[in-house]
């Protein structure tokens, strides 16, 4: 039977050494190369070289990142832990609301001509509209899904005077 774990264990770790002895080589290479012969195209394959160490560094370091949180998250206070999923909540909207907001009007009107689907003139301003409606409804939706702030913009925290005041080692003895 074939074993999964060697796989999300330890082929990243091999792919990542081999990037660490590769893509230094690659740059050195690119640097010593004639400008006159790759031109701007260098700077491209340099960023290349940099995002690929970079990845390399990250599917290394996440691994090890994940296993110390998973080993913290037995001690996490109740209250961290639902923050973190609040935040998790937070996250999932951020990431949907552009998909579904601007994204998917731009490309539905960038396919429509090639199924020969006629969108008229109306959609340039649904375009608009969605590109537009991205910057209001992305802090509302954070708003809405984090209890911190929809508490305080729906006004439920109602907090007396008594409850800011500090208090001090008389108040509490007494």
């Amino acid at each position: 039977m074939f074993d999964t774990d060697l796989v999300s264990k330890y082929i990243p770790r091999v792919f990542g050494t081999l990037a660490f002895i590769v893509n230094p080589i690659f740059v050195y290479l690119i640097f010593t190369e004639k400008t006159a012969k790759l031109g701007n195209y260098r700077y491209v394959l340099l960023y290349f070289a940099v995002f690929n160490l970079v990845y390399s560094v990250g599917n290394i370091a996440i691994p090890i990142i994940m296993k110390k949180l998973n080993r913290l998250t037995d001690r996490m206070s109740r209250k961290t832990s639902n923050l973190q999923m609040d935040l998790l909540r937070a996250l999932i909207v951020q990431t949907v609301i552009p998909i579904f907001i601007s994204f998917l009007p731009c490309v539905i009107s960038f396919f429509s001509p090639a199924f020969n689907f006629e969108l008229g003139r109306p959609m340039n301003y649904v375009e608009v509209i969605a590109l537009g409606a991205f910057a209001f409804c992305d802090p509302v939706a954070i708003v809405i899904c984090l209890p911190v702030f929809r508490k305080r913009v729906m006004c439920r925290e109602k907090q007396s005077k008594a409850d800011n005041v500090p208090k001090t080692m008389e108040t509490v003895v007494a």
